[in-house]
């Protein structure tokens, strides 16, 4: 198959988006098709995770990419998009987010290459953003437009219109077997014990409310650290409320890191603590690693992988830092429920095998261009 990945921007972003099309993109070219990767980024851009040189990178180059784009900017990409198209001659075109899509339905019209929509986030997003209502009516309208939608998590279905029902296919993200598994129930060799959050530092994450919930109870355990893997705006904002609660020493904002496992394989109890997820890739590669994993119960997606009581515990609402704190009391305090669960947990991501995933992919561009719906 001739493929045409799009997203908007990876210039050395450690994200979950940026993760999941390189690692699709990556097993499909692996697999003998040929992968075409179109992006606004500007002609140095670089890619945080490897991306396999036969993955042929498209930087558009023309505009800013972080800024919203202009009708000059917009006709000019119109135009190097077409003049690719017609070279490379994809024949589907899957584009992660919605952003992406409504660009690259716009740009194919009269192409007749279906165009495939990787939707990434819970339509739950919409009740957390300003002038949410008006965007979800653009959104899903333009959906309407689109071969397939995908989602990542079956119960998001309901969260759509009927009318668009028919079109929607879920793919869970792909979750690599851990090679090593952690030790939730056994301290490290200072004898100390890790609370671990991995994720973008950005609103949509909350870690707000994660670092108020641990400094809350931070006393009670003093053998307990938190520790947040990932890079984002809000770095200053985290690290100015954690020198305020004087924790410097308990809680840690290391960065990124390109080998993630090492921080599952340390720990000893996860917890994201989201507003909303797509499909949250830290929660499922914590549960193939083992760990007991903690979230709000009114979280998309979160609520769909933890299920409560077996492979963790929810916390009642949506960014409730008191009750985020009680919950992960609970499990900080007993050893073997936090064992018990990390078992649960690593049988229960078996599903999401990369292999399977990529053949539901596979199945899905095909009937793409077999006109399938």
């Amino acid at each position: 198959m001739r493929l045409l990945f799009s997203a908007r921007a990876v210039n050395n972003v450690a994200g979950g988006v940026e993760r999941m099309i390189i690692t699709v993109m990556n097993a499909l070219v692996e697999r003998g098709h040929d992968v075409d990767f179109l992006t606004w980024d500007q002609k140095d851009a670089t890619t945080f995770y490897p991306l396999d040189a036969r993955v042929k990178w498209h930087r558009m180059n023309i505009g800013d990419p972080t800024q919203r784009a202009t009708l000059s900017i917009l006709r000019n990409r119109m135009t190097a998009v077409r003049s690719m198209l017609r070279t490379r001659k994809p024949e589907v075109i899957v584009a992660f987010q919605d952003g992406p899509y409504k660009a690259l339905r716009l740009f194919s019209v009269g192409t007749g290459i279906p165009v495939i929509v990787a939707e990434r986030n819970a339509p739950t997003r919409f009740n957390h953003t300003r002038a949410g209502a008006r965007r979800r009516l653009l959104t899903f309208n333009s959906f309407r437009l689109a071969h397939t939608i995908t989602i990542q998590c079956e119960g998001y279905r309901k969260l759509y219109p009927p009318y668009l029902h028919k079109k929607i296919l879920t793919i869970p993200n792909p979750v690599t077997p851990a090679q090593l598994s952690a030790r939730p129930d056994v301290a490290d060799a200072r004898g100390r014990f890790h609370l671990l959050s991995v994720g973008r530092l950005g609103w949509e994450k909350n870690f707000q409310s994660l670092i108020e919930a641990f400094s809350g109870i931070a006393s009670r355990f003093p053998d307990w650290d938190l520790i947040i893997v990932g890079e984002g705006q809000q770095r200053t904002e985290l690290e100015t409320m954690v020198q305020k609660k004087e924790l410097e020493h308990r809680i840690f904002l290391p960065g990124p890191t390109p080998d993630v496992n090492r921080a599952y394989e340390s720990a000893h109890l996860f917890c994201l603590s989201s507003r909303w997820e797509g499909f949250p890739n830290a929660l499922a590669e914590a549960q193939a690693h083992g760990l007991p994993v903690v979230g709000f119960s009114d979280c998309a997606g979160v609520n769909e992988l933890i299920q409560h009581g077996e492979t963790g515990l929810l916390a009642t609402g949506n960014g409730e830092s008191a009750n985020l704190a009680v919950t992960l009391s609970n499990l900080m305090t007993d050893a073997k429920m936090r064992r018990e669960m990390g078992n649960r947990g690593r049988k229960a991501v078996a599903s999401f095998a990369p292999n399977l995933i990529i053949d539901q992919w596979e199945m899905t561009l095909q009937q793409a261009i077999n006109g399938c719906v």
